[in-house]
């Protein structure tokens, strides 16, 4: 029922499983890029 073809539909429309892991991924790495810019300023 489901193919290879839905996966890549899926890519295409930024949603479900693949599209929720990808936009979790880029949050924590836009948190942790944040977090370190505030410890480089702090440090000068």
């Amino acid at each position: 029922m489901m193919g290879g073809s839905n996966w890549g539909h899926d890519m295409m429309g930024g949603y479900g499983l693949v599209g929720a892991i990808l936009w979790i991924v880029i949050a924590v790495d836009l948190v942790l890029l944040g977090v370190w810019l505030i410890k480089q300023i702090q440090k000068r």
